[in-house]
């Protein structure tokens, strides 16, 4: 029965991420958690009638579910922001390192070349290296 429950609920929320609009979707994110499993679960029980051992049962593994999905949204969040500090660091060593190295016309023209490179990069373009 936990099964079924389970495999119904994972294909419910699979199915309504994709058939919701954007609007359902940010009102969603706008309800607290409780709020989200209270909903949830009397969907389900309308559907399933389930009785009140049932419906605690479910609002529970409703609650445990919602809180690993939340976990998981910040642990991504956060190495999200982890991998672009990291890189904006090594940009910016890299720019002082080329300030240093070029004089102040070869800097310019560098600067405009990596700008241009930024720029087709971000449309998808392939750059050519030269070796």
């Amino acid at each position: 029965m936990k099964k079924a429950i389970f495999l119904f609920v994972c294909i419910l929320t699979i199915s309504s991420g994709f058939s919701q609009k954007r609007e359902r979707i940010d009102q969603a994110n706008k309800m607290t958690q409780e709020q989200r499993t209270t909903l949830a679960v009397k969907k389900l029980t309308l559907a399933l009638d389930l009785d009140k051992s049932q419906v605690e049962k479910v609002a529970t593994l409703f609650t445990k579910m919602d809180h690993k999905r939340m976990q998981k949204r910040k642990e991504r969040r956060d190495a999200n922001f982890e991998a672009k500090n990291k890189h904006l660091d090594h940009m910016i060593t890299l720019q002082n390192r080329m300030k240093k190295i070029l004089t102040k016309e070869q800097y310019e023209t560098y600067k405009k070349m990596e700008k241009h490179r930024v720029k087709k990069h971000k449309k998808g373009e392939t750059c050519k290296k030269t070796h």
